[in-house]
């Protein structure tokens, strides 16, 4: 899977945010964000912000590596 999205879906989870939320608040269906979550459609670019706004983050948050993911390629 996509690890943006599999970002936004471990925050989405930790913060108890729903799907639905997600969705109201991108004026798009369930459905639309069940299949992104699933691999089976592309989120785009200008999907990203309001998906941030619905999870009270930075868009830049998505795309930042883990601490600890980049200290595992630096000492590989």
């Amino acid at each position: 899977m996509n690890p943006i999205i599999n970002r936004i879906e471990e925050i989405r989870v930790k913060k108890g945010v729903t799907k639905t939320h997600i969705a109201k608040h991108c004026n798009r269906s369930v459905s639309w964000y069940n299949d992104i979550a699933k691999g089976r459609r592309r989120m785009y670019l200008e999907d990203i912000i309001p998906v941030a706004e619905a999870l009270g983050e930075k868009p830049e948050y998505f795309f930042r590596q883990k601490l600890s993911e980049s200290r595992n390629v630096n000492t590989a």
